[in-house]
């Protein structure tokens, strides 16, 4: 449940969310990603929460890749992230930016975070069909 939780809050915000905002007519790029920067904050607490759960429940293997779920946050957030928020402040500023990889590198380290997280529902989903079947109502 976790893991299928995870799966789509990262896909709904980072690949739905965040790139429909910018189809909002009349409403400055400046506000747009002021509100980006708040939904991203956002969603680093949600998805703690998450991988926490995700690490409690877990076992054997499967905690290995939550493990590396977690650091490729970790690595968003304390790499990519802040060069990230210099860039967000210079445009919302009304600085011209040149064009950089960041949001690219970004995007890649979303799409593998989804993939752990799909691997896990999916190991997952076939511990839970593969188990005998338990009759609750059975005395």
């Amino acid at each position: 449940m976790f893991a299928a939780s995870a799966f789509a809050f990262l896909f709904s915000l980072s690949f739905v969310a965040t790139p429909v905002k910018f189809l909002a007519a009349d409403v400055p790029i400046a506000h747009l990603l002021a509100v980006g920067r708040v939904t991203f904050r956002a969603s680093l607490g949600g998805e703690c929460v998450m991988l926490a759960a995700l690490s409690f429940v877990a076992r054997g293997r499967l905690r290995w890749l939550i493990f590396w779920a977690s650091a490729i946050l970790l690595v968003q957030w304390l790499i990519l992230m802040p060069r990230l928020e210099e860039r967000t402040l210079a445009l919302i500023a009304g600085a011209v930016v040149e064009p950089s990889s960041l949001h690219h590198w970004w995007i890649i380290l979303d799409v593998a975070r989804m993939g752990i997280y799909a691997w896990v529902l999916r190991k997952a989903a076939h511990y839970l069909l593969s188990s005998e079947p338990k009759d609750c109502l059975e005395s």
